[in-house]
Formats: C-alpha cells, structure tokens, sequence
C-alpha cells in the first residue's frame, strides 16, 4: 500500500466566457468533475479571480438546499448537500440504513431539476424543479465548483478511514491463528462448507479478508447469524479468492483456458467451487458483484467469468413488487464483462421453503442435486451458445464436472 498522497486540488468557478483565460493562467478541467482546478492548495495569481470566495455570492437560494429538502420529505436519508451532477447516486431511506432502496440525481443545467426514485414504492421517479428562474453561467459554475471541492474533500477523508482500517484489519487478521473449520465455526456447520482461506475469532464467527487484486487486505467481514464489516472499511472492488490447488497461478499455454467463477456470498462460493474445482471469487453481496467482475477482468483478461447467481425470486412478489435483485445484479456483472450467469433454478416447493441459492439448493438436494444442477446450467448456456445468443466462452473445463 503506497504511502503518497494525491495531490489536492483547487476548484474553481470559471464562467464559460473566461475558460480560455483560465487556461492560459494554468487551470485544468476536470472531465469527471465538469470543472475547473488548480492543483495544489496555492492558487497562482492568475487564477486568485476564479477562487470560490471570490466569486460574487448569487442572491437566490441554493437550489441543492431545496432539491435536499424534497428528498427528506419523501423519506431520504441525506446528509449534508445533494450532488446535482446528473448521475444517479444511491442513497438509504430513513430507518432502512442501507443505500440500496432509493436513488436520486440532480440537475444544474437551466432551471434547476432532480428526480427521486424509492425502489420500496412506485417504479415512477418522483420529479422535483427549482421554483426559481434558470441559473446564470456563474451562478452554475461557482454551484459545480463548490459541490467537486466538496466532493474531493469527502473522498480525501474516506480514503483515509480506509487506510486506517486496513492497517486495523490486518492487525486482527494476523492475530487470528486459527483457519475456520465447520469444527469450531457454527456458521460453516450450519452451511454445510468448508473453510477456504478464512479463519475464526474467539465467539467462534467466520472471519473473511477482502482483498484487492494485490492480496492487499482492506476490511474483514465477521459472519455469525448477521453479516458485518469493519466500520469505514473498504469494498467496492474486493473479493475473496477460493482457489486451494493455485490454478490462478499456474501459466497456461493457450488464451482462454482459465474459467472462473464469481459468487455474491461465501457459502455458495465454497458449494460452486467445492462441485467444480474452478477458481472462485466471493463478491460478498449483489452490489459488488459488477465491481468485482470488472476488477478479475482486468487482471485475468482472457479468462472465462462465470456469474453463480442468486434468485431472489420472493422480491417481485412483494406489494409494491421489487426488482429480483440477484438475477439482476449477476446479468449487469456478466454484461460488464462478457461473462455468463449460471443461476439455480427451483422447484415451487423449495421456493416456499425460501431457498435462493446455490448453497440452498445443496442444502435440500444434497451435493449431488447441487452436481446435477450445476450440469444442467452448463448445458443451458451451450445450448444458448449454439444458438447464437452468446459468444463461444471456451467452456472446456466443464467436462471435469462428469469426472
């Protein structure tokens, strides 16, 4: 892990009729941001004009102080200003405490409007439009200055709580001697799966790193009768390698000869990786899944990505009807990065008994059932292939699964 440390930048509320001026006394465009900066904390004196504090202060009311209050009227957890960027970002609702639920986005551009969408209620975005006239060039360039600074200073700061629970995590993982076993683990009993890699703490829960590409250890999760991390740890992106007999590391002589395999959670992990002696990565839930689809991606770029789905079919069964979101997540993982999704398919009667994944469906099937259905998956996606509604992903190393 590097110890340097960006360079901070200096945002600036450069009105478009000043942008070349701005350039020629050094100002940079930030294409993410869609603002300018200076880098560095000292602002050279050509640049001093576009200072934020030196702008004059519009007489209007910030319209991200009423597209905010529009979002807390209809239930959104906010704090601090909304990001009126026109993207979409994933806020929690109040009292539901995950940023799953609900979405909004915001939009400078002429008068000022957003959008709220509550995934728990209508499929319909709530629409919200700023009351006051169309904003000016300054008015908006000094509102996007503010909101990146502002931005940069909160991605400054997480990043520094993830540095220091990464420094803690590693400190926990390395005092924890003992590989967890359904033994000593309840939850590896209770599943029915091995212990890959992972190891168990003093009150006997399961102990998983999350790594990056690196090996790099960022966070921990502890697995018990609920999920949790290291609080301000980091996840996007991080995974859990299952892979006992080094596969990732042996060379290969022909492109397209590694198949691997990505799960949203741990138990279905080991079941897949148990059943077929492919690597597997563990996402640790639906919304990383893509994240860490395109991370292996990049580190194995020939290799052949598999999606072990989940079937949260109880979802759009719900009043009002939500999204299957394992089905979901897994499809805009594999379209991320041309792999293919293998999900269980259940009977009416496991589906009652609430089975939604492939550790479920061992579970009631038996490691044979489990077998069974991974073949069949397999020959699903074939018999897609032949037709045309895939590209040849190279599935040779399915054949070991007969064995």
């Amino acid at each position: 892990m590097a110890d340097t440390k960006p360079i901070e930048k200096t945002y600036l509320s450069v009105p478009y009729e000043q942008r070349e001026a701005a350039r020629a006394a050094g100002a940079l465009w930030d294409k993410k941001a869609k603002a300018w900066f200076a880098m560095g904390t000292e602002v050279p004196d050509g640049l001093k004009q576009f200072l934020q504090v030196s702008r004059v202060e519009p007489s209007r009311e910030d319209p991200r102080i009423a597209f905010g209050k529009f979002l807390r009227d209809n239930g959104a957890e906010l704090q601090g200003l909304p990001d009126m960027d026109g993207k979409w970002h994933r806020i929690a609702l109040v009292g539901d405490g995950k940023e799953t639920n609900a979405s909004y986005r915001g939009f400078l551009d002429g008068v000022p409007n957003g959008q709220f969408k509550n995934f728990k209620g209508d499929d319909v975005p709530l629409q919200w439009t700023d009351k006051g006239d169309a904003l000016s060039s300054e008015e908006k360039q000094r509102l996007v200055a503010e909101a990146a600074q502002n931005r940069e200073k909160r991605e400054r700061v997480r990043a520094s709580e993830q540095e220091a629970t990464a420094k803690r995590a590693f400190g926990i993982w390395t005092n924890l001697k003992s590989w967890a076993t359904p033994e000593n683990c309840p939850y590896l009993a209770r599943k029915n799966v091995r212990g890959y890699g992972v190891k168990v703490a003093d009150d006997g829960r399961m102990v998983v790193p999350l790594r990056d590409e690196t090996g790099h250890i960022w966070s921990l999760q502890f697995v018990g009768e609920d999920k949790i991390y290291l609080k301000d740890g980091r996840k996007d992106g991080l995974y859990h390698t299952i892979d006992p007999n080094k596969a990732l590391e042996k060379d290969r002589e022909k492109d397209n000869a590694l198949t691997v395999i990505i799960a949203e959670g741990y138990a279905t992990g080991a079941d897949v990786h148990k059943a077929t002696s492919l690597p597997t990565f563990v996402a640790f839930d639906g919304d990383n899944l893509v994240t860490t689809a395109k991370a292996v991606r990049e580190k194995y770029p020939t290799a052949n990505i598999l999606i072990a789905a989940d079937d949260d079919h109880h979802l759009p069964n719900r009043n009002p009807p939500l999204p299957n979101k394992g089905l979901k997540c897994a499809q805009r993982a594999a379209e991320a990065v041309g792999g293919k999704v293998l999900a269980p398919s259940f009977t009416p009667a496991e589906k009652d008994r609430g089975a939604t994944d492939w550790n479920d469906l061992k579970q009631l099937r038996g490691e044979k059932g489990l077998l069974t259905a991974l073949r069949g998956a397999f020959a699903q996606m074939q018999r897609e292939q032949a037709c045309g509604k895939g590209k040849d992903m190279g599935m040779g190393r399915e054949r070991e699964m007969s064995r």
